[in-house]
């Protein structure tokens, strides 16, 4: 726990970010389609996803992903340091919980915590 356990990468367009970095990295890839999203796999973890965007947003583009325990204590933990919740704890389908946040400087950041 505690450890970056994932990580995602905007792009407009599935088939053009599959293509590109299966062709530079070697990536694979898994559709999930009922949340519009592509998991990859990059050989050795963090692995992470591609979510889409009609727009390439110009700040926090890539989201990097803590892996813990207890979101909502973690949360917690973050408030008392200073830090300000962006997204409370939220269900992702069956396979766990994420939420966001944003160290005192302003660094936003993501939690996961696996359905176990």
């Amino acid at each position: 726990m505690n450890h970056f356990g994932h990580i995602e990468i905007p792009t407009k367009n599935f088939e053009i970010a599959k293509t590109f970095f299966g062709y530079v990295f070697g990536w694979t890839f898994q559709d999930v389609p009922k949340i519009e999203y592509v998991l990859f796999k990059a050989g050795m973890k963090p692995n992470g996803g591609f979510f889409k965007v009609k727009k390439m947003p110009k700040t926090n583009q890539v989201n990097v992903y803590i892996e813990v325990k207890d979101i909502n204590a973690t949360l917690r933990k973050v408030q008392k340091a200073g830090g300000t919740i962006i997204i409370k704890k939220s269900k992702v389908l069956n396979m766990g919980w994420f939420g966001m946040f944003s160290t005192p400087d302003g660094c936003h950041l993501c939690l996961w915590q696996r359905k176990d």
